[in-house]
């Protein structure tokens, strides 16, 4: 017989068979993270571009020059032992090492609020994770918009991220939307579709957000963006408020709600076995996502001032409209066609091709002195959206339902753990090697991602072993 989720519980009504909630509305998780990461990547990229140029325009001022090249080709045209060009180098420096303190402040409380909120949903529900998490970066946003206007010192921002990371940052948002969709999925074919359905939403307003943050900037300004990006979280937070159903039951919660039992939830999943055996498999995937996420979260904060500066020296609709025909190109390409790759290879070994196709993709990222090899890349790296879906349907695959909430909070402590950890040693890295060797960075990005698909490789030849022996399920 159809239940109907407690309108009281969750603010809207949604039908539930076995469990799963039926409503239309189940799928506005897909257009809540559109607009929740369009807002978000704005302001990343207002904030990096923000600083960039803050200390450009100090650093300039500090050397009695004129703040007056702007333009791509003056940049270009700048002669190595040009005083501007030194300058100018320093400052990129300089901005890359605040970014820094952006991540740390925003990643070292994420860490704990993570695991013990994103655990919590399996006794409060998915929309109170929701809503913590669109709320601090709402918060963040508002905020940076007071900081811009006032045109404050950049410690401000630091203090903004702060009060973000206490409530998880983006990865708590995301891992809310990844835990609702294993909640309505109930195959592993349903549940990597439900994922990809996620992983689809976030690469959409990435291609949304990198051309609306580069077109705002250029055409208006740094506060504009902001206001913008903080305006449509405000819109996000509300949608997800009055239209989003519950998608976990009360009668189906946690009942202990111990911060203790929280964290051991989570941290069971690579402590303890289970009757399956299945320790060892959540080890090496989350090992191997680990190190992969490492190079997809720490190329983006180094890619904006690797490509304003030269020998690129793209404009900010330059840069927008590159990320976000990428993002297009991996969309289709690869997390898009996901259904058609999943005939042909196991999901461990779609897993392997992502994480190759990213390596590749920053080898001639980090050989790139031409446009055109950065077009090349682009191509290359079509399938490296895949590994984060596959990931988590592997992962959820193997979880009860009661655990879901558990296994990714683990994952998202996981990814902000790794966020902090890139975003300071790509940061650190391209800051000291930028006046170098400019590409060395993404060196090590293609060295990060080939131990990520050894780690996988040795999962593929583990798990079908074991398959063999006790006659299990096809990874």
């Amino acid at each position: 017989m159809d239940d109907v989720v407690n309108e009281n519980e969750t603010g809207v009504k949604g039908k539930l068979v076995g469990g799963r909630v039926l409503s239309w509305r189940r799928f506005l998780v897909g257009p809540v993270m559109v607009l929740y990461m369009t807002g978000y990547m704005i302001s990343y990229f207002t904030i990096t571009e923000y600083t960039n140029a803050y200390w450009k325009h100090r650093k300039l001022n500090e050397a009695n020059l004129a703040d007056n090249v702007t333009s791509s080709e003056n940049k270009c045209d700048v002669n190595a032992s040009d005083p501007a060009y030194k300058v100018e180098d320093e400052a990129t420096s300089t901005a890359s090492e605040y970014i820094v303190y952006y991540s740390l402040a925003q990643g070292l409380p994420g860490i704990v609020s993570n695991l013990v909120l994103g655990a919590y949903t399996d006794a409060f529900g998915r929309r109170f994770l929701l809503g913590i998490g669109i709320t601090g970066t709402t918060v963040r946003l508002i905020l940076s918009v007071i900081i811009i206007y006032f045109e404050a010192n950049l410690l401000y921002f630091i203090g903004a991220c702060l009060i973000e990371g206490c409530t998880g940052q983006f990865t708590t948002t995301t891992q809310a939307c990844f835990v609702y969709m294993g909640d309505i999925t109930d195959t592993p074919a349903k549940r990597t579709y439900g994922m990809a359905y996620v992983m689809i939403s976030i690469a959409t307003s990435l291609t949304i957000s990198t051309y609306i943050a580069g077109y705002l900037i250029q055409t208006f300004s740094f506060l504009v963006a902001m206001a913008v990006a903080a305006a449509i979280l405000v819109l996000a937070l509300i949608t997800m408020m009055t239209l989003l159903p519950e998608s976990y039951p009360p009668e189906k919660r946690t009942k202990s709600r111990s911060i203790k039992t929280m964290l051991k939830n989570s941290a069971s999943f690579f402590v303890t076995n289970d009757e399956r055996n299945n320790r060892w498999k959540y080890q090496l995937l989350v090992s191997a996502h680990a190190l992969s996420e490492f190079g997809f979260i720490g190329r983006i904060g180094v890619e904006t001032l690797y490509y304003m500066a030269h020998p690129f020296c793209w404009s900010s609709k330059g840069v927008g409209l590159y990320m976000a025909g990428r993002t297009l190109v991996v969309s289709v390409f690869g997390i898009g066609l996901v259904g058609v790759y999943r005939k042909f290879l196991s999901d461990v070994a779609l897993t392997m091709l992502s994480t190759a196709s990213y390596a590749v993709c920053f080898l001639f990222e980090a050989l790139a002195a031409t446009d055109m090899m950065l077009y090349i890349a682009i191509a290359v790296g079509c399938f490296s959206g895949l590994e984060s879906v596959m990931v988590r349907s592997i992962a959820s695959v193997l979880t009860p339902a009661d655990r879901q909430g558990a296994l990714f909070s683990a994952l998202a402590a996981v990814d902000v753990t790794i966020n902090l950890l890139s975003n300071v040693f790509t940061g650190t890295i391209y800051s000291v090697t930028v006046n170098y060797v400019r590409g060395a960075v993404f060196y090590v990005l293609v060295a990060v991602e080939l131990m990520s698909c050894s780690l996988l490789s040795i999962l593929l030849v583990k798990w079908n072993l074991e398959k063999r022996k006790l006659n299990i399920q096809k990874i």
